[in-house]
């Protein structure tokens, strides 16, 4: 492992601003750091260094669906992730996920979720790398202790997470990198998450 990759004096949000960073030096700094430093780092991320990251992922391995709720992770067990989107207000927030019926599903929890409700949505595997969360697909069912599934087509849904479709690139084990678009459009949005 390179030494500064793994080094508790650089930054995650330091290693970015290198113009020849890559992936792997990326991946070994974030796996050598425990969870909490890891989603306080990056949780640290300006948009900006978002977009770089999530240009750089593209050179990344395959993110899959066992990579968000591995494979012994039990039916129905909620799998949380924290995150940080690009937006200029209310940017912290987490992504819970789980196993359903024979689906990967998630939803959103924040500080505005009851009146944006829980923006529920279905992963699936999108090309050979990434990992496509599809708000226009809402399970029929949620996982125990969830938030019962509603259309994100209404209320204030309808303005937040009507018609999203965000890809997501591997960035370490535990961290990716998401871009959201709405009816096929870039948004210029992107969002960081690190499983807690």
């Amino acid at each position: 492992m390179d030494a500064t990759a793994a080094s508790s004096s650089t930054t995650f949000g330091q290693l970015l601003g290198e113009s020849d960073i890559t992936c792997a030096r990326l991946a070994a700094h974030l796996d050598a750091l425990d969870t909490a430093e890891r989603v306080r780092q990056c949780r640290d991320l300006s948009g900006k260094q978002m977009g770089r990251l999530y240009e750089i992922a593209r050179d990344a391995e395959a993110l899959t669906l066992e990579d968000i709720v591995g494979p012994n992770v039990a039916d129905g067990a909620t799998v949380r992730w924290a995150g940080k989107n690009s937006l200029p207000v209310h940017t912290k927030f987490e992504k819970h996920f789980a196993r359903i019926d024979g689906k990967i599903v998630g939803m959103n929890v924040q500080a505005l979720s009851f009146a944006s409700g829980p923006g529920y949505y279905t992963c699936r595997a999108e090309g050979k790398k990434e990992v496509l969360f599809d708000y226009t697909d809402v399970p029929a069912n949620a996982p125990p202790g969830w938030p019962a599934p509603r259309s994100n087509a209404r209320g204030i849904s309808n303005f937040v997470f009507k018609d999203l479709h965000d890809f997501n690139r591997r960035v370490s084990r535990d961290v990716m990198i998401g871009a959201a678009t709405r009816l096929g459009k870039p948004m210029g949005d992107y969002y960081i998450l690190a499983r807690m």
